[in-house]
Parts: C-alpha cells; structure tokens; sequence
C-alpha cells in the first residue's frame, strides 16, 4: 500500500523541479525578482535586498584580526574545541 499524506521535501523538490534546467537559473535574477515581488512577505524581500546589496562579497575585514592568536583561539572555543 503506498504511503498516505504529505510528499517528502525530496519527492515535492523533484517534482517541482521536472523540466528545470538549474544550470540556466541566475541567482542573482531571482533575488531581483524576490525583492520586487509585493506579494512576497517583506522579510523576504529585505533578505533579498541584503544579498542584493552585498553582491555576493563577504564583507572585508581590513584590520587583520582574524590572524592575532587571541582571535584564533576564541574561534576555536566557539567551533567546540575543533580546530
């Protein structure tokens, strides 16, 4: 007997995605288009705003702390001891 309910999240993406060629989608069109959509919910369009803005970049951090030791080890302690 097959299953009753809800699709999985895989099954819902495969199906939604039929057809679709992922290498032609542009991620930066479809930010474009989250943030001009009224309909979408504003914290939406405010994260696509963001990404918008950023580029894409990370932010430049140019004061060269990520490399002191003290930096260092407190990235450490807040990866759980991993290194």
């Amino acid at each position: 007997m097959a299953k009753r309910g809800r699709p999985t999240r895989a099954a819902a993406t495969a199906k939604a995605l039929k057809g679709v060629d992922v290498g032609q989608i542009d991620p930066m069109q479809v930010l474009r288009e989250i943030a001009a959509d009224r309909s979408a919910p504003a914290a939406a369009r405010l994260a696509a705003a963001k990404a918008l803005m950023t580029g894409g970049h990370k932010k430049a951090d140019c004061d060269g702390s990520e490399h002191d030791r003290i930096s260092a080890r407190a990235l450490t302690l807040l990866k759980g001891g991993r290194g």
